[in-house]
């Protein structure tokens, strides 16, 4: 019993001894932090030795890129690049902190491909070699699903052996990050096709039984040699082989020699075949017996009162050169011999002869010389294809004489409104002059109209009306559709969708640069489409150009109309990699947490897939971003998008927090602002004003700020994920300040040798003590840089450099205090600390027509701002001179809504939202 109570008091005693230990004689301090480099894009370490205080210690990160709830290890992993604060709490609850910084340069691989398209479709001798910078060494490279030929992962970067096809080309770095890119090898088709027509003679004559024959070739895509193959009249074959043909116009030229004699009244053709190098072949035939017989074409002359002509060979070179032609009268009698086909001013009968003799042999043709009718329109057709003009359309007219005419338009509406709007007063009588016997003559707007056709040599003539109605006249849409899609994988899609039959134009598409597309149709259809694909980030300028077909016949004035052209510009953002919000949705049911990842939707191209790479647990690939059960801890999420591009990311995960607050605008009193959150289906918000009343939603709009608007802001989150719901809330403060001294002139900030340098100038400092440069991260709290001493009297410059930035968007104003001891505050100005040539847009928040200033790189060139609406239009195109950086917008004219400005500097095109209200 005695050794029973001993024992019970020496454990009293030992309890005793150990809550007097608190506070401990010696306090706990960190001795060092011992640091490994993220030589992937999470992949530091951080190992924290300390010492003093009450053992056991808990560790936790509470401040930095990545945060780390309180742990018994003294190790964290998983640390992204940057500056972190960590906390050591021993067994008395007394803490100690200290900085620590993880480098690393690490950014994801950038992958470009160069190619060598195959030589023929068929041919399997293309090549890929890929290119990456960024990533971190070994890097694989793979020709993956879906390719034509899929190959690798493989240490080489080149791919040889390849057939034409669209190729998904990845590469994977070491740090497992991929990226994917679609690579296409083009073999262009390509054709040859032999030019005939059957009332065309393609011999020259060489002797009596001996022709030359010209054959022309039409070819797409040059593809030597050409073997060109002949079925003579014999039945025996000729063929010969063109090495090097030379082209002129997309057709060359070959000549073949054969032995043939004409039977009169026999259709005789030349069969020919030709074969291009990848294997293309097409048959056509030639017409041997065109013009080898005697055919009467008869014209009504252009000399009053003779009637019609006749020519009976159109086709001298089918004959030796001494030739003649006989005519012979109906009784029999020999009227005239001479040289030409042609003969005019006989009396009309039946039973004319005519007589061809030449070297080789004679034929005769029986014909009856017959009497023209008089001057009279044949036919007219509304074409309003034949016009360039939109809202016009032309007239198609033959009669029946080969003389020159004139039309007379009598009487007819009294204008015609262009597309353009602008109005043309018709004049009557107006004349169109030089009318052939087929003509088209513009142009015509809806209304009745009357005209003479009158023959300009024996002055016949005859009358037409027609009515034009609104569907009668040309009406074109032409129209771009921009499908966004992979890296240099974007594709503009048009469109042109006409009232008639016919769509005769040409559609083009520039870049800032080059051309890139130009396209004539004038096929039959009432549409047209096409497309201009693997197109890289940047500003296309797409037009259709209304084509004049025929050329037109015109009334007064209308000859110097210059045919309408429909312009658009298209601008294809840059492709991003995808990304996720580093505050995920956390729900806890349990001992488990049910997390949600947030991405971010205008970044990579879905659909997405998630999966967890590193942590306590890892999963495969899902579509969903939701992940259940899991436990605390730390966790490397990765996010792939439909470019198999990834982002991967580590996140703690252990309690549900707010994720921080975006500001918009100036925070100060008369100024708008605009709080933003983070857009979830599984968030819900809850915003409590200084006065206790509530809003919902992701955003919160000051318009402007009163005084009672003051205060302190509640920020309640309610995040719900697989039927587990949390909810925490968070604080902020809403300080006054006044707007922009007038004494201050300007406040700017640019990035110079990877700092931001602030300057600002002054006028009057009569009553100025003092400036302090002052930084946020979240355009709310704001923490000084330092502190600058005014010079007093007017007209100084002042200039100070953050050399260290933290990551992300960075927020700066200036205080400016005065010698009674009161302050203001400038506007606030922000930058982007992940790209040291990013521009900054301010105001984001536009009210009423206060101008937005634009802050970009100096450029070695002239530079252009664009201000772009949500559907692509640009409302204005501002160039910017070389040296320039900062340039002020106008948006007086500007209707409310958001639009997006464009900066095209040396480096490419960024971009920024703004909001008119």
């Amino acid at each position: 019993m005695y050794r029973i109570l001993l024992c019970v008091l020496f454990v009293l005693s030992c309890a005793l001894t150990s809550e007097a230990q608190c506070p401990a004689a010696t306090p706990p301090a960190i001795n060092s932090v011992a640091v490994t480099q993220s030589r992937c894009a999470a992949s530091g370490t951080a190992t924290v030795s300390a010492s003093g205080g009450s053992t056991p210690y808990t560790y936790s990160i509470t401040a930095g890129p990545v945060l780390a709830s309180p742990q018994s290890s003294n190790i964290f992993n998983a640390l992204s690049p940057g500056t972190y604060t960590v906390q050591v709490t021993d067994n008395c609850n007394t803490s100690v902190t200290t900085t620590f910084t993880v480098t690393g340069t690490y950014t994801v691989p950038t992958l470009s491909a160069t190619i060598v398209n195959p030589s023929c479709p068929s041919s399997s001798d293309g090549s890929i070699t890929l290119t990456v910078t960024n990533g971190r060494a070994p890097v694989t490279y793979a020709l993956v699903s879906p390719s034509p030929v899929m190959v690798g992962p493989q240490a080489g970067n080149v791919f040889t052996g390849l057939p034409a096809g669209t190729y998904t080309a990845q590469v994977k770095d070491s740090c497992g990050n991929i990226q994917t890119q679609t690579v296409t090898l083009a073999a262009a088709p390509s054709s040859v096709t032999l030019v005939s027509h059957p009332y065309i003679s393609y011999l020259q004559y060489i002797a009596c039984d001996s022709f030359a024959v010209y054959l022309t070739f039409n070819i797409t895509n040059y593809k030597p040699p050409y073997t060109v193959t002949a079925t003579l009249p014999n039945g025996s074959t000729l063929t010969q082989v063109l090495t090097a043909p030379v082209v002129n116009a997309g057709s060359f030229i070959d000549t073949i020699y054969i032995r043939y004699n004409h039977v009169t009244g026999n259709t005789d053709l030349l069969p020919i075949t030709v074969t291009n190098q990848c294997g293309v072949s097409s048959t056509g035939s030639i017409t041997l017996s065109t013009g080898m017989d005697l055919t009467p074409d008869s014209t009504a002359s252009s000399v009053c009162g003779k009637g019609y002509s006749y020519t009976f060979d159109n086709f001298p070179n089918l004959h030796c050169s001494t030739v003649t032609y006989s005519l012979v009268s109906p009784a029999g009698v020999v009227l005239v011999t001479q040289a030409s086909s042609t003969f005019i001013g006989y009396t009309p009968g039946v039973g004319y002869k005519v007589i061809r003799h030449d070297c080789c042999r004679t034929d005769t043709l029986q014909f009856t010389w017959s009497v023209p009718p008089p001057f009279q329109i044949t036919y007219s057709l509304n074409v309003a294809y034949a016009t360039c003009k939109e809202n016009t359309t032309s007239l198609y007219l033959t009669y029946n004489y080969n003389d020159l005419a004139y039309a007379v338009l009598v009487s007819g509406p009294p204008s015609i409104t262009l597309a353009n709007g602008t109005v043309y007063t018709y004049t009557y009588p107006d004349t169109a002059y030089n009318l052939y016997y087929e003509s088209v003559i513009g142009y015509f707007g809806p209304g009745t109209y009357k005209m003479y056709v009158i023959d300009t040599q024996c002055g016949q003539k005859d009358s037409l009306t027609l009515t034009i109605g609104p569907g009668d006249v040309r009406h074109t849409i032409f129209t771009n559709t921009l499908e966004k899609g992979c890296n240099n994988a974007n594709k503009i899609l048009q469109s042109v969708v006409n009232n008639n039959w016919w769509t005769p134009g040409t559609v083009t598409v520039n870049s800032t640069t080059a051309q890139l597309f130009s396209q004539y149709d004038e096929s039959s259809a009432t549409s047209y489409s096409d497309s201009v694909q693997n197109l890289p980030a940047g500003t296309y300028y797409t037009a259709y150009q209304y084509s004049n077909i025929y050329g037109l016949t015109y009334f007064k004035g209308m000859s110097t109309w210059a045919c309408d052209v429909d312009h658009d510009t298209i601008v294809i953002p840059p492709y991003t990699d995808p990304l996720f919000n580093t505050t995920p949705a956390i729900a806890i049911c349990g001992v488990t947490r049910e997390v949600a990842l947030v991405p971010d939707t205008t970044t990579g191209v879905p659909p997405y897939q998630y999966q967890i790479t590193a942590g306590p647990t890892t999963t495969a690939l899902q579509s969903s971003p939701v992940f259940t059960g899991l436990a605390a801890g730390t966790y490397t999420f990765q996010m792939i998008d439909a470019c198999d591009n990834s982002y991967s990311h580590s996140l703690s995960i252990s309690t549900l927090a707010v994720p921080s607050v975006v500001t918009t605008g100036s925070t100060c009193v008369g100024s708008d602002v605009l709080f933003t959150l983070p857009s979830s289906p599984f968030f819900t918000y809850t915003w409590q004003y200084p006065n206790g009343t509530t809003s919902s939603g992701n955003t919160l709009a000051l318009n402007p700020i009163t005084t009672a608007d003051i205060g302190t802001y509640t920020v309640s989150l309610t995040s719900t994920i697989a039927g587990c719901t949390n909810t925490t809330s968070s604080s902020f403060s809403l300080n006054s300040c006044q707007v922009l001294a007038e004494t201050l002139l300007h406040f700017r900030g640019q990035w110079v040798n990877g700092n931001i340098q602030l300057s600002w100038q002054t006028t009057d400092e009569t009553n100025t003590s003092y400036y302090i440069v002052e930084r946020s991260t979240d355009g709310i709290g704001f923490m000084p840089v330092q502190q600058v001493e005014a010079l007093g009297g007017t007209q100084n410059n002042y200039s100070v450099t953050d050399a260290h930035v933290p990551p992300g968007i960075v927020y700066y104003r200036l205080r400016i205090g005065d010698k009674r001891g009161s302050y203001s505050y400038s506007n606030i100005i922000s930058l982007h600390s992940g790209d040291a040539r990013s521009f900054n847009v301010y105001p984001t928040l536009i009210t009423g027509n206060v101008p937005v200033t634009v802050t970009g790189p100096a450029t070695s060139h002239t530079s252009y701002i664009r201000l772009i609406s949500v559907d692509g239009k640009v409302w204005k195109n501002i160039p910017v001179a070389a040296g320039v950086t900062q340039t002020s917008i106008d948006v007086s004219g500007l209707a409310p809504g958001v639009y997006f400005v464009a900066f095209t500097g040396d480096d490419g095109v960024s971009a920024a939202k703004v909001l008119k209200e």
